[in-house]
């Protein structure tokens, strides 16, 4: 694969998914007991949103930049801005999800972080290097599911969130999470997606429907019509095992931030399936 996050730093789609993620660890840590962290496709931490990758994709403007400076009211979009430094103006700087949830995590918390590209993961450990109770992996974040689950700690959040590059990725990220759930049933799991002109997000949709698995949350941000030919249309996840009253909270934040980065477009916060 030749895919560089670095492309696409910052943009909406990593804005929607960070404040998930920070939303869910702030939720997970509310009890003291030690969390696990498992990244299956963790990037290289950090992005320079001033070098030749980021400023040659030129999504950032219209993702963290659309913040710098906004009056809001969301304490999980506040904690967002505090943790990605998104009121910078303008921002340099954008953490991938690795740095964003150890930015998070406790001292007592423990991460897997796994990336496959060589030069991306050494990058990575050398984000995270001296950080105690934190592993960065190179290889295939699919099997990392089965060395690492279930955890010893039996309570944290698995973000499965691959580049999609490959034409079997839809049908890959739905038996990860079915398999993921079937090694560590009471884990909160984040599956990331893209939204693009087509239907492979119905799809898969669809099957986690059928799929026999409960509690899958779904949440939902577009920035264009779903059926746009320009890229990227919006950013969806699936949680499973979403925290208590995850659905009402996350529907205001993403309503504002909606209001936020595009104006229009929609969010949704539904569940695919029930308990």
């Amino acid at each position: 694969m030749n895919y560089r996050h670095a492309f696409h730093a910052g943009n909406f789609a990593d804005v929607h998914k960070h404040v998930v993620l920070l939303a869910l660890l702030e939720r997970l840590k509310q009890k003291p007991k030690p969390l696990f962290y498992l990244d299956t496709h963790a990037g290289r931490g950090g992005y320079d949103l001033r070098a030749e990758d980021a400023t040659r994709g030129g999504e950032w403007p219209e993702g963290i930049a659309r913040l710098a400076g906004r009056p809001l009211q969301s304490a999980d979009l506040l904690r967002y801005v505090q943790a990605t430094h998104a009121a910078d103006t303008p921002p340099t700087w954008y953490p991938g999800s690795p740095l964003v949830a150890l930015g998070a995590l406790r001292e007592g918390d423990r991460a897997v972080l796994i990336e496959q590209q060589p030069a991306e993961a050494q990058a990575l450990k050398q984000a995270t290097h001296g950080r105690r109770n934190v592993a960065v992996i190179c290889g295939d974040g699919y099997a990392g599911l089965k060395s690492h689950l279930p955890p010893r700690e039996n309570r944290g959040l698995v973000l499965i969130d691959p580049p999609y590059e490959a034409d079997t990725e839809f049908a890959d990220v739905e038996r990860a999470l079915r398999f993921g759930l079937s090694r560590w049933p009471n884990g909160v799991f984040a599956l990331w997606y893209p939204i693009k002109a087509g239907a492979q997000s119905q799809r898969l949709n669809a099957a986690l429907q059928s799929s026999g698995l409960r509690k899958l949350l779904r949440l939902e941000l577009t920035v264009r019509p779903a059926d746009s030919p320009i890229g990227l249309n919006g950013s969806g996840l699936v949680i499973a095992n979403p925290p208590w009253k995850f659905d009402s909270e996350m529907s205001d934040a993403l309503d504002e931030l909606r209001a936020a980065l595009a104006g229009s477009g929609r969010s949704t916060v539904e569940w695919l399936v029930g308990e």
